[in-house]
């Protein structure tokens, strides 16, 4: 059973960083970056092997903000298969008081994503055991 990890988030800089943070953290050597919600929701959409993603989604980007591609995430089958962390600059309460009514969302972190955060991140009980074999560095 598979993990794939995509960053959605239209900052190159931050995608870089989150790249780089998430392969020493042992969460993936080799993470998807997607400029906007429309390129991940279709990435998705179009996997037909039933792997499962973990999604660090921004909320405010072009084309599809992070709202649009949780709310097209739901015309999917299966969607069960997607764990969806909301990695944003918002530090607003309604926008993380909206996240939860999301099933998919499993927690929302500000940016920008660093090892602790990340080791918390493979601690989550619902995506956990992803990460058991790997290094808990």
């Amino acid at each position: 059973m598979s993990l794939k990890v995509l960053i959605v988030d239209d900052d190159p800089v931050i995608t870089l960083m989150h790249k780089r943070i998430l392969a020493k953290s042992n969460i993936s050597l080799d993470p998807l970056a997607f400029s906007d919600g429309k390129a991940a929701y279709e990435y998705i959409a179009n996997d037909k092997e039933g792997n499962f993603f973990l999604v660090l989604l921004d909320i405010n980007m072009p084309v599809m903000n992070g709202w649009e591609f949780l709310n097209s995430l739901q015309d999917i089958p299966n969607d069960n298969r997607f764990y969806v962390m909301m990695v944003s600059s918002s530090v607003s309460q309604p926008d993380k008081e909206k996240a939860k009514e999301y099933t998919q969302v499993i927690g929302y972190l500000e940016k920008s994503l660093n090892v602790t955060v990340c080791k918390e991140i493979k601690n989550i009980e619902a995506i956990a055991h992803f990460f058991e074999d790997s290094d808990a560095k």
